[in-house]
């Protein structure tokens, strides 16, 4: 039951990160650099934020992290309300940046609470489930406000959304598990001082982006030290490039949807909800194992083949939301295989390095990726956006 609690916790969380965004284009009228700006301050307050549910984390603790998200998340609420009532654009920074601190909270828990609940054997089959249930939750929760938007924001309207969110996630604070012996972890961590200065057991397993990470092929390390591997330079130089396009393609996709592309609101928030619900159902049959050069070729060729799509094509709502849905899946696999790809070039060692590098890289594309789009233009921006994402191509050629 808590399982799927913490899903739609997730996925009410996500639902609520576009909303922001939709908000600060339609109501209160941003530009692309302000929008890059106001994404900006998320990743800001998202870091350190993250970095001590990350040390709650680490003291076995589920339920101290949720209470933490629960509280912020009350507050962003509060505040989001008051930007649209009052068209304040002061407020929408920081409820988005609380939005940030709740996301972090609530998501760590709920990362926490499955390997610290179910066997080693069996987390990536949790963690699976709960990103799968997070995204159909999301996209479910978008198709109803796609109906409801105009009148979103009336008060009891508003006052009603509210309450089940909370309540969904009162709900989690209550049931989420909290384990007074840390068994399944402990366990796991002699195992990893056994195989020391070999990679680290399941460490993918905390990213939740990583929930198709590979698991025969990290584990295999453990069995024999690596040889050559992987340029380091080279995948740093991917990991940068990687997250840098995808805030340049992501940040700015609700403008262009909006102003670019001419589509309503409430389309563009349907837009989103069915191609979240796609890419749950191409979740559900993806392999766990994803992280190959043939995998990681195809998903690169694929999400730019959506990206120009939308962008040149313009499709109508159902052809969009397929595309979107293919960008989504493909993303996975090439944050999976990057991910897969460290924990082999580096034995394991400085995992947190990878996060480090990637929240850097993401806060550098939000800051900029407004006035990239703004001084090039979006068709020299697309180009932009294609050379960036052919950079996971160059670890093909890569001993991995």
């Amino acid at each position: 039951m808590w399982l799927y609690l913490a899903g739609l916790s997730l996925g009410l969380l996500g639902f609520m990160d576009l909303i922001v965004n939709i908000v600060a284009v339609r109501i209160l009228g941003f530009n692309l650099v302000e929008l890059g700006i106001l994404n900006a301050a998320w990743t800001i307050a998202v870091i350190p934020s993250l970095r001590h549910a990350n040390a709650l984390s680490n003291a076995g603790l589920t339920r101290r992290p949720v209470i933490l998200g629960l509280t912020s998340l009350t507050v962003f609420i509060v505040l989001l309300y008051d930007t649209v009532v009052a068209r304040n654009i002061t407020l929408v920074y920081p409820a988005y940046m609380l939005h940030a601190v709740a996301y972090s909270y609530i998501k760590t828990g709920c990362q926490t609470a499955v390997l610290e609940s179910y066997r080693s054997s069996s987390w990536s089959y949790y963690s699976r489930r709960l990103s799968q249930f997070a995204v159909l939750s999301q996209g479910v929760g978008l198709l109803a406000v796609s109906r409801v938007w105009s009148g979103l924001f009336q008060a009891w309207n508003y006052l009603a959304l509210s309450l089940a969110i909370l309540l969904v996630n009162a709900s989690l604070m209550m049931l989420i598990p909290q384990p007074s012996l840390r068994f399944e972890r402990v366990l796991t961590r002699i195992e990893q001082y056994l195989k020391k200065s070999l990679t680290r057991i399941h460490g993918y397993l905390t990213v939740s982006s990583l929930d198709y990470a590979d698991g025969d092929k990290l584990n295999m390390i453990v069995d024999r030290f690596l040889g050559e591997g992987v340029s380091i330079p080279v995948l740093a130089l991917t990991l940068v490039s990687f997250r840098v396009g995808n805030e340049y393609l992501f940040t700015p996709l609700p403008y262009v949807f909006i102003y670019y592309m001419g589509l309503r609101t409430p389309d563009v928030i349907a837009l989103y909800g069915l191609g979240m619900i796609l890419g749950f159902v191409i979740m559900l049959v993806m392999p766990s194992n994803v992280a190959s050069k043939g995998a990681l070729s195809l998903s690169v060729l694929a999400k730019i083949a959506g990206v120009v799509s939308i962008v040149v094509w313009r499709p109508a709502l159902m052809a969009s939301s397929s595309l979107l849905a293919l960008i989504y899946v493909s993303n996975i696999v090439i944050d999976t295989t990057l991910y897969t790809i460290y924990i082999q070039a580096t034995s394991g060692s400085n995992v947190g390095l990878y996060s480090m590098v990637a929240e850097a890289s993401s806060l550098f594309g939000t800051l900029t990726s407004g006035l990239v789009m703004v001084a090039l233009g979006l068709n020299t921006t697309l180009l932009v956006l294609v050379a960036l994402n052919l950079a996971p191509l160059l670890l093909v050629g890569e001993n991995w």
